[in-house]
């Protein structure tokens, strides 16, 4: 290579170089300010739920995130990085994290008590999180974006579920995980009340035994003409008497007798009067439901129409089902009896219509659903109970984008191989690589012996 060869091939590596470091640099400029991340993990669990992601994307006001957890705590950086997570999504939301141990008039403040524990700020309102992970930061955003109180009211004085009781058949935990999203629970004795209070966001009627006065009668039909929403359990053992005016209202009926499902008995079940749900219709408060749910002793409910009322099916029974009006012992039969109907039926279904009167605009919401059991203290655990249960109430008080948000299974964490797999891998790193790594020393040390 003469001198001018030497040169040229010296100014082609500078220019090289030069290239290189400026699309390092380039590529530097262009992270900094437009970040982009891949979530390549099974079920996307290291990045935030689209639930999450439409959640954020409500916030108009800057809220503020602040982590209490010591140097010393393992899960701190996990916690960083999840709140780094809501931060992209949105930029009105701040974060920072303290030492507990450096702050304790801000712990006392704001009644602090454990490591790793949250606080979020919105508004002049605020909201602690103690056992953090994306389902119980997501709803405490959810309470802080409500705008005011939502207020539940249950029905009581004729043997309905109770809302505080801890009993099987009533309602505590399904009342305590709406208290902990923001809603206020309440008890409305009618015959103690001469009006259903206008602050009332959603009136439960959670299937009573004792018939209502037709004094109360009038009422609940004056509430729902004026416009009120309703959540309305029934089950088959309800007092009916005096609520045909309701029904007439709302344009439904009840089938008489139980829902039968024989798949109850091929999931393990020794029961058939339990109805099994497993596919769920288009609607906003099933799209996001991926296990099946249960419904003890349901009954099944039609609708006749309305002028003004949109319907729309929310929870159908399997195919093979009925409507049982017989006895529920021994063998049981589909059709020995003349009002016996065939499955698919209706278990659940929604009404709405425009509201628009002095007070205010917006739309009226009904849910009707033949099991008050479903969300029950036995039964709540049970698949998608209570997402079902949550959800609906979200959609009862038009809080549409305000859903619960359930934590993703990490089914990649495990590696599980057939025993086909496990013998290959066996045979490969204790047989065949020993023997190949053997075979290569030997193969050198006779090359070299050979020079």
């Amino acid at each position: 290579m003469d001198s001018r060869q030497r040169l040229q091939y010296r100014l082609q590596s500078g220019v090289f170089l030069l290239l290189f470091v400026g699309l390092l640099a380039a590529l530097a400029w262009t992270s900094s300010r437009h970040a982009i991340s891949i979530d390549m993990s099974a079920n996307q669990r290291n990045s935030l739920a689209p639930e999450s992601a439409r959640l954020v994307a409500e916030i108009e006001y800057p809220l503020k995130a602040t982590l209490f957890a010591s140097p010393s705590n393992d899960a701190r950086p996990l916690l960083e990085a999840l709140f780094e997570r809501y931060r992209e999504l949105q930029p009105l939301i701040s974060f920072e994290s303290l030492n507990p141990d450096l702050y304790p008039d801000l712990l006392r403040a704001n009644d602090i008590r454990y490591d790793g524990e949250v606080l979020l700020e919105y508004q002049g309102r605020s909201e602690k999180v103690s056992q953090v992970n994306e389902a119980s930061v997501s709803s405490a955003i959810q309470r802080l974006l409500r705008r005011g109180e939502r207020w539940l009211v249950f029905l009581e004085g004729h043997g309905e579920r109770n809302p505080y009781s801890e009993a099987n058949h009533d309602f505590s935990l399904f009342s305590r995980q709406l208290a902990s999203s923001g809603y206020t629970i309440e008890t409305l004795n009618l015959t103690l009340s001469t009006s259903i209070p206008k602050n009332t966001d959603i009136l439960v009627l959670a299937s009573p035994k004792v018939p209502l006065l037709p004094g109360e009668i009038e009422l609940l039909v004056k509430y729902i003409d004026q416009g009120g929403n309703l959540l309305w359990l029934a089950d088959p053992e309800q007092a009916s008497d005096g609520l045909e005016l309701l029904t007439d209202r709302l344009g439904i009926e009840f089938l008489p007798g139980i829902v039968v499902d024989p798949n109850s008995q091929l999931m393990g079940l020794d029961r058939a009067d339990f109805a099994l749900v497993s596919e769920y219709p288009r609607h906003p408060v099933t799209q996001n439901l991926g296990s099946l749910s249960l419904f003890p002793q349901a009954q099944a409910i039609t609708y006749h129409g309305g002028d003004d009322w949109h319907q729309q099916v929310l929870l159908s029974s399997d195919s093979r089902s009925w409507n049982e009006t017989g006895s529920l012992k021994g063998d049981l039969l589909r059709g020995d009896d003349d009002d016996e109907i065939q499955g698919p039926l209706k278990l659940a279904l929604t009404l709405s219509r425009d509201r628009e009167d002095d007070a205010e605009t917006g739309e009226q919401r009904v849910a009707i659903v033949g099991d008050a059991d479903f969300l029950a203290n036995r039964y709540l655990g049970n698949g998608s109970n209570l997402g079902i249960g949550v959800n609906l109430i979200n959609w009862l008080s038009l809080d549409d984008g305000l859903i619960s948000i359930s934590p993703r299974p990490a089914p990649d964490t495990r590696l599980e191989l057939d025993k086909i797999e496990q013998l290959t891998i066996a045979i490969f790193f204790l047989i065949f690589l020993p023997l190949a790594l053997l075979g290569s020393g030997l193969r050198i040390w006779l090359r070299r012996r050979k020079l």
